[in-house]
């Protein structure tokens, strides 16, 4: 029997465990949550995909124009006598483009750098989002590691003023003594207080990045791999950091819009092709009608526009200046970035053994004064301030611990390595170039009102 119950026992507490390590959420989970389910990335997405029809609507200008027109006309005078003349008129014009002086061809390499530039800026944007699931789930590790400290502090601080108070009763201590006891247990009440409010503030700034309140959070998982130095670093960032590769890329459109600008003031060459048929009455009810067709070829210079080309090219060339110096500002602003993240990630490292070494300290002091306290060789102020002091040491353990770890995902961040395939977080990403491949060739239709009449519905209620 006994045997019975204590392999059952085990068994209980093993189902108990699997079933609380399967509850537990961990990082990875935090990360791909947040990835999938962010209205921000998805505002983005977007966002890029309306960029993306910039190809499609600079390339139609190198493509067929075709419009039909109907016109009617009827009750025409002519002179001292009244024709009631009935006409209608109906045409088909179709107009191509030959030549443009390569405005077509720049304003289509113009609007793919954009493209490219607005593909960087979603890398951005994936990268924030994923760094602010990371810090808001090892913000709530550490304040709950705040919370379970301060309950801890709040039941042995409740501990020592039972024990004073019977010290007191039977005149082992003064009246002081209970009071520092109870300001103390006081204190401690109002830092549990604050910091299960720091807690709630933190579950919220969760649920704000990872889409739901966290439940059961796992320990944090160990840190990720970064460069061995500071140089190797910066030399990734400025590979491979969206910010500059956003800025590159629009470096580059803004050169093919001066192109395009440049290119305005040359001549353009089109065909125009018209065909049609009219048909008219008299007011002798005779009826006349001939198809018609024509062919022309157009051809047009600009000799003077007031200035306005050349404002243009001016304009063209001052956001080439812009975009240059955004470069530039783009890789110190990056540099500065890694160079912080490394800082603050060896600062954390040092911190950190400081730290335990302050606990360790600290712990055995507040046991030394506790014990020469009962001697009578120390007061209860001193027993006290030592408790305090080995608290604050456990807690500035935790904040190093936290420091470090938003450190190192800062880092990768500024190098631009805060993307689901570097953290091989396993899930299918979102692949700009399935949309592109769809629009870039201008198909016709391809839209989808059923969420606009959505919104307009809504909106009308």
């Amino acid at each position: 029997m006994r045997a019975l119950l204590f392999t059952t026992a085990i068994a209980a507490a093993t189902n108990g465990i699997a079933l609380s390590a399967a509850s537990a959420e961990t990082l990875t989970d935090a990360l791909i949550q947040a990835y999938q389910t962010s209205p921000l990335l998805a505002s983005s997405r977007a966002a890029l995909r309306s960029l993306d029809e910039s190809v499609p609507q600079a390339r139609a200008n190198r493509r067929p124009q075709v419009d039909a027109n109907v016109a009617g006309s009827t009750g025409a005078d002519y002179g001292d006598f009244e024709s009631h003349a009935d006409a209608l008129q109906a045409t088909l014009v179709a107009t191509l483009l030959i030549y443009d002086s390569g405005q077509t061809k720049a304003a289509i390499e113009s609007a793919r750098n954009n493209i490219a530039a607005g593909r960087a800026d979603l890398k951005t944007v994936e990268q924030n989002v994923l760094f602010s699931a990371v810090q808001a789930y090892a913000n709530v590790r550490r304040d709950e590691e705040f919370v379970r400290i301060a309950r801890a502090d709040v039941q042995r601080l409740d501990e020592t003023l039972r024990a004073t108070q019977n010290r007191f009763d039977v005149g082992e201590v003064t009246r002081t003594d209970v009071s520092q006891s109870e300001a103390r247990l006081a204190e401690s009440r109002a830092n549990l207080a604050d910091a299960l409010g720091a807690l709630e503030v933190s579950r919220e700034a969760y649920r704000a990045a990872v889409g739901h309140p966290p439940q059961n959070l796992d320990p944090l998982p160990p840190l990720p791999a970064v460069p061995a130095s500071l140089e190797e670093s910066t030399s990734i960032a400025m590979q491979r950091n969206p910010q500059i590769v956003s800025a590159q890329f629009a470096e580059r459109s803004a050169v093919y819009d001066f192109d395009r600008a440049r290119a305005a003031t040359g001549p353009s060459v089109g065909v125009n092709v018209t065909t049609g048929i009219e048909r008219a009455t008299n007011q002798f009810g005779d009826f006349t009608g001939d198809p018609f067709a024509e062919v022309s070829i157009n051809g047009s210079m600009p000799l003077y526009s007031g200035g306005s080309n050349s404002s243009l090219i001016r304009q063209a060339q001052a956001v080439v200046d812009q975009r240059q110096f955004e470069v530039q500002d783009a890789g110190r602003s990056v540099t500065q970035s890694v160079a912080a993240a490394w800082t603050q990630l060896e600062v954390a490292k040092v911190a950190i053994t400081a730290r335990r070494e302050q606990a360790d300290a600290s712990r055995i002091a507040a046991e030394g004064v506790t014990e020469e306290a009962r001697l009578g060789a120390r007061s209860t102020l001193d027993v006290l301030d030592a408790d305090q002091d080995r608290l604050q040491a456990e807690a500035e353990v935790v904040s190093a611990v936290r420091d470090e770890y938003v450190a190192a995902y800062a880092l990768l961040q500024a190098m631009g390595l805060m993307t689901v395939e570097h953290l091989n977080l396993g899930i299918e990403t979102y692949n700009p170039d399935v949309y592109f491949a769809k629009v870039q060739n201008a198909p016709v239709g391809g839209y989808d009102t059923s969420a606009v009449d959505r919104i307009r519905a809504r909106w009308e209620r």
